[in-house]
């Protein structure tokens, strides 16, 4: 059984798809064929139901997968073991949500990079799906998520750094600094918000339908600064993870609103796929992580 064969078929069932998989790979299509048709003789399974140009795991695929996926993880560790060299290096790919990388948790990166020069970061802004299928693909190593809990068998959560998501307003508004505005107050006003279905955004609506409550949304961007920025110019009240909005406050542009009896708190989840082999600059990031602690 070969290793190539294994890491093809791997990629196979991530994309679901041959072509997908053989241009990641960079093989030709009927290359990536033979390939898993080598293995499908050599388990005497087939991997893949088929139908048409579409196809999916079969069972002895969904069980072979699980095998693939350890088979390709030692080869991992034991090529890190016997190559490792004195200094970290390598290659580490990170997912992370825009509000998160526009705050002071950039500053996790940048000391890193300070500390480590060999191993190179790239690092892609991500939605919340899109950050969790990669994941699963094996495209990042590791993700930073602003939600609710997550919990899956074959994920780790390295760390956790619970997130309120804060109203606010121009330091100029009638609102600005104001407590216990009620809820119905606030919806008076115009909002600038990030686009639907990001995560924060989700809960405040559901909340509001579960209430027979609306908000009137003039104006969505996934783009904190731009949001601040906006909100700072009194168009309308913006609603972000506290974090994000540190500095705007501390240059009194913005103001924060504090609502009667209402509270969103979520939670920055760092997670990792422990299917897939724990690289040496990924263990030195969970390492690094480990003492990371954003200013309060």
């Amino acid at each position: 059984m070969e290793l190539k064969n294994i890491h093809t078929f791997i990629k196979v069932a991530e994309f679901e798809n041959f072509t997908k998989a053989s241009n990641e790979l960079g093989y030709a299509q009927s290359t990536v064929t033979m390939q898993i048709q080598q293995l499908e003789n050599e388990l005497q399974a087939n991997l893949f139901e088929r139908n048409g140009k579409r196809i999916r795991l079969s069972s002895a695929g969904q069980e072979f997968l699980k095998y693939a996926y350890q088979i390709s993880k030692y080869e991992s560790m034991a090529l890190d073991h016997f190559h490792r060299t004195e200094e970290p290096e390598g290659h580490l790919n990170i997912g992370i949500m825009e509000t998160v990388a526009s705050s002071e948790y950039r500053n996790l990166f940048f000391t890193f990079m300070e500390k480590y020069p060999k191993i190179t970061l790239h690092i892609e802004v991500a939605t919340t799906l899109k950050a969790m299928e990669d994941l699963d693909k094996g495209v990042f190593d590791l993700i930073f998520l602003l939600d609710k809990p997550i919990a899956r068998a074959d994920w780790k959560t390295a760390r956790t750094f619970p997130a309120d998501i804060s109203f606010f307003c121009s330091s100029a508004h009638p609102l600005a600094g104001q407590k216990d505005v009620p809820l119905e107050r606030l919806l008076q006003e115009h909002f600038v918000l990030t686009e639907k279905g990001c995560n924060y955004r989700q809960v405040f609506e559901n909340d509001l339908a579960a209430a027979r409550q609306n908000l009137e949304c003039t104006m969505e961007i996934g783009h904190a600064s731009f949001i601040i920025n906006a909100v700072a110019r009194q168009l309308g009240i913006g609603l972000l993870p506290l974090f994000t909005l540190k500095e705007a406050l501390q240059r009194q542009e913005i103001s924060l609103i504090e609502v009667k009896d209402y509270q969103i708190r979520l939670a920055i989840q760092v997670i990792y796929n422990t299917q897939r082999r724990v690289s040496l600059p990924l263990q030195v990031f969970l390492n690094e992580l480990e003492h990371f602690y954003p200013l309060e």
